[in-house]
């Protein structure tokens, strides 16, 4: 019993101080859960960087079900997930009307998936969020993703941390 509780304080404080860069979600309508991947830099040495990724899953206004680990330093696919992530096609903003066009999309059973990150240095010193339903860029990149990571996931945290 103290074994599972000092357990659950290590991997508490170590969820603290693991400070993401960027985090990705899917959040299928119909499913009521969201699975959420945070990355972050491990620290290290200089020359290449290598990333930790926390999965968490957790149904709609509930606890966090499940936090799974990986990184990039025993998941060779980790790196690629990011170097796609960085050249991922952005989306154009829409002005209702403007293009002669008055529909309004709405999603109802679809997946919504976000984006939350830091902006390329192109565009300045800033934060974007890009939310999208399915057959985007982002969603395709998403499920890739997870996909790609979905053999790496442990349940213990990297052990070097930035």
């Amino acid at each position: 019993m103290m074994a599972a509780i000092l357990m659950a304080i290590a991997l508490q404080t170590a969820a603290q101080t693991y400070r993401p860069l960027l985090t990705f979600s899917a959040h299928p309508a119909l499913r009521r859960v969201t699975t959420r991947v945070d990355v972050g830099l491990l620290a290290g040495g200089r020359g290449t960087k290598d990333y930790w990724f926390r999965k968490t899953v957790q149904p709609d206004g509930g606890e966090i079900a499940e936090t799974l680990w990986a990184d990039t330093l025993s998941c060779p696919g980790g790196r690629s997930v990011l170097e796609e992530l960085a050249a991922l096609e952005g989306p154009r903003p829409h002005v209702y009307g403007l293009d002669g066009r008055d529909d309004i999309v709405m999603m109802a059973d679809g997946v919504t998936y976000r984006l939350d990150a830091q902006s390329a240095p192109l565009f300045g010193n800033g934060r974007i969020t890009l939310r999208t339903n399915r057959g985007t860029p982002l969603a395709r990149w998403v499920e890739a993703a997870l996909s790609s990571l979905a053999g790496c996931w442990k349940q213990e945290p990297p052990k070097r941390v930035s």
